[in-house]
């Protein structure tokens, strides 16, 4: 299998190289036929999302040379201007393409270039899968300070935090759980122990500083991504630097003794480009109930850096490195556990931190082939402890101490060769070991567990006529546990016309078991339960499917999405029992395949990790905005999800089947003003504990001002109608939703060079 596989990816290599010696050149135009100097003009090639980039003269010309023959998007933009878009078709034969380009005042939709789609980049229209796109400009204009709250306004893409409910914010696309969604920083998978945390990488600690957008992918993408993208992918793109000099400064604070500081710096002078962010952020702990001093969340303060250097030694070389890392620490109270506690409450205290490495490495060996290398190493370390407080708030004796390490590394290669103007052929080898070691939190507590995987994958990308590209891929997992498998996906874009365009999509998916889902063992005798993983577990499947359209014209856009998901063998901890004997245990963990070496307790309640559900989600998402004036935009987001488990007859839990989100912004150059307000919709939807959670509505409202050149105030207040779980007005008051209510936040902004 691999020695076929190696074959394929070196068989473009034997392909004859094209001779790239076309021309396109043209005018950059403002509405009234006027040029216009410096514009940014972008040629991308449609096939295989190779760009290059120019700018205009002073009389608005610009031109490409050594062009290749082919399809071609050509994006041309300026200041004060809405961005335009035409297609370019290059033919072999000698002569330039002449394209003239006029930019409007404005229009309802930017065009967006993603790469997470298809691992091409492309234009956010032309994907086969349905791709959101927050853009960095969306972010700022929420006044929010971390992932999990921009994405929280995303209908379908559930991100639950500590602001609105118990735990760390995790992340579902369209029903599917958290463990089989993908969560990447610039295309490589972030580290939080996810496989010891049900499969969620906390977003509430991925701040917003640093990055140029984030993308979401809908869909199984396990054929590009592997295992744990069978839902989707969430990609955090972090900026690149495209100035000789930039940088920025942010301080914001607000309710809850919330304190928000971030600088940036960065340059791209001559071969050198140069990011780095420091970040800092801190926020309170909260309580609902009078009379009960448990904390909501936790007192918390993170540290956070980024660096990110590239070098080009030629146009046909260049390399990166990448180092990122942030501290967290959190501290909160809780109802007393131990009967120990002379203040009726315990301390708890966690600290966890990550450190990552990447070094990247790109070439380009002839005009028609891109080979890219990366080594990638990561490491997550956490521990936590409780005490019981005293009658005067002083710490008794430690309990219920853990620690757990986790070290990620990585090494992979992609092979992307141009075959023809009509066929774009990628490939890879992907190498990944995962370990796991820690006290009270893995079995072997520091020998640890490690399970190691390696890949292969091909996508061809074909393009048979000027308005259809079709996606074929297919990817070998072979997993230290579990062997090989195979998952294939196609998908098709077709565009109609200049105005619509329909897409489709059909994946398969594999997840095989998390080291915790096989191996996790915490032990908590003094609240009277255990958690055990079960290395006899099955690997998840998937099948999904999706089919959509979208329409654009110069003030208006409407696009709809209808997908189903199949899942097979989703993986969950279930209550086991209470075993009251020792032989009571034996049999238990006998019954799910369980040795009795892992160490598990009598006389506690059990849970264990078992193959549970057969599963499917299907919906529609409907989304689309309208230019109503120059200066006021409104855009609106519906999701249905039908979530429903097959094994067990009933509704998926914690999934909410209609969500929508609706947006009205104000925006006066002029002035230098920009407003929004923006609203949240969700309707009741089943808890795990088998009650409901109640519909609610979330306003939250967010304007800013020029004071001064590159100087902005901004402020926001989130939840402005004060909504608050109606269960906290009955007697005795109780809650699932843990929404503190109306907060409110100002800060200030320095951005340099000011454009």
């Amino acid at each position: 299998m691999r020695k076929a596989v190696a074959l394929v990816l070196l068989l473009p290599f034997l392909a004859n190289a094209q001779n790239a010696s076309q021309q396109i050149d043209g005018h950059v135009l403002d509405p009234h036929g006027a040029a216009i100097p410096h514009a940014t003009v972008i040629l991308r090639n449609a096939l295989n999302g190779i760009a290059q980039q120019t700018e205009t003269t002073n009389s608005g010309e610009y031109r490409f040379n050594a062009v290749a023959s082919g399809e071609y998007i050509l994006t041309a933009s300026a200041n004060g201007l809405a961005s335009a878009t035409r297609s370019v078709q290059v033919k072999s034969g000698p002569g330039p393409s002449s394209a003239d380009i006029k930019l409007a005042v404005a229009t309802v939709e930017q065009n967006v270039t993603v790469v997470s789609a298809s691992r091409v980049e492309e234009l956010q229209q032309d994907t086969p899968l349905p791709v959101d796109v927050v853009t960095q400009q969306r972010i700022q204009r929420t006044g929010y300070e971390n992932v999990a709250d921009v994405l929280s306004e995303l209908p379908g893409i559930v991100t639950r935090n500590n602001s609105s409910f118990f735990g760390s914010s995790e992340e579902m696309i369209n029903g599917v759980p958290s463990a089989d969604v993908l969560v990447l920083q610039d295309g490589l998978p972030l580290v939080g122990a996810r496989g010891i945390n049900s499969g969620i990488i906390d977003l509430g600690q991925q701040d917003i500083g640093r990055l140029d957008r984030i993308e979401v992918v809908r869909g199984a993408a396990s054929a590009l991504y592997g295992t744990d993208a069978v839902g989707g992918v969430i990609n955090l793109i972090t900026h690149e630097p495209t100035h000789p000099f930039e940088g920025g400064l942010r301080v914001s604070g607000g309710t809850l003794g919330a304190f928000d500081g971030d600088l940036d710096l960065g340059t791209q002078f001559k071969k050198l480009s140069a990011f780095t962010d420091l970040e800092l952020h801190h926020v309170n702990s909260y309580t609902l109930i009078p009379g009960d001093e448990s904390t909501i969340g936790a007192n918390n303060q993170r540290y956070d850096g980024m660096v990110k250097l590239s070098y080009s030694f030629s146009p046909k070389a260049s390399i990166g490195y990448t180092v990122n890392a942030y501290h967290d620490n959190a501290t909160g109270k809780n109802t007393d556990s131990t009967g120990t506690s002379a203040s009726g409450y315990d301390s708890a205290t966690s600290n966890d931190s990550t450190q990552t490495h990447a070094l990247v490495g790109d070439f380009a060996p002839t005009s028609t082939t891109v080979i890219q290398t990366r080594l990638y190493e990561a490491r997550y370390d956490s521990n936590s402890w409780s005490n019981p407080l005293n009658a005067d708030n002083s710490v008794g004796a430690q309990f219920d101490y853990g620690n757990l390490y986790e070290r990620y590394h990585r090494a992979d290669a992609t092979v992307s060769q141009q075959i023809s103007s009509w066929n774009f052929l990628q490939g890879g080898d992907e190498w990944v070991q995962d370990s796991y070691r820690g006290l009270n939190r893995i079995v072997g507590n520091d020998n640890g567990q490690q399970i190691t995987t390696n890949d292969v994958w091909l996508q061809d990308r074909i393009q048979p006529w000027k308005r259809l590209i079709i996606d074929v891929g297919s990817r070998y997992d072979h997993h230290s546990l579990y062997g090989g498998h195979v998952v294939p996906k196609v998908g098709l874009v077709y565009k109609v016309n200049d105005h619509w365009t329909v897409r489709s999509d059909y994946g398969k998916g594999f997840r095989s078991p998390t080291i915790g889902e096989l191996y996790y063992l915490l032990l908590h005798p003094e609240y009277g339960y255990q958690v055990i993983g079960n290395p006899t577990l099955k690997p998840e499947t998937s099948e999904s499917w999706s089919v959509g359209a979208g329409y654009q014209v110069n003030r208006f856009s409407l696009d709809v999405t209808l997908y189903r998901n199949n899942l097979n063998g989703l993986i969950n901890y279930i209550y086991a029992g209470f075993p009251m004997t020792e032989a009571d245990l034996l049999a238990l963990l006998a019954q799910y395949g369980i040795p009795p070496t892992f160490g598990a307790l009598p006389f506690t309640a059990t849970y264990v990790y078992t193959n549970v559900d057969q599963a499917y989600t299907q919906g529609i998402n409907l989304k689309g905005s309208v230019l109503l004036t120059r200066n006021l935009k409104v855009d609106a987001f519906y999701a249905y999800v039908d979530p429903y488990s097959i094994t067990d007859k009933q509704t998926l839990p914690e999934v909410s089947r209609n969500s929508g989100y609706v947006r009205a912004e104000y925006v006066s150059r002029k002035l230098g003003m920009v407003a929004n307000i923006r609203g949240n919709f969700s309707d009741k939807w089943l808890l795990a504990t088998g009650d409901h959670e109640q519909n609610y509505a979330l306003w939250n409202l967010y304007a800013s001002k020029d004071i001064a050149r590159g100087i902005q105030a901004y402020g926001s207040i989130d939840n402005l109608a004060n909504s608050r779980d109606s269960l906290l007005s009955q007697t005795p008051p109780t809650y699932d939703r843990t929404d503190y209510g109306r907060t409110l936040r100002v800060g200030m902004r320095y951005t340099f060079p000011h454009e």
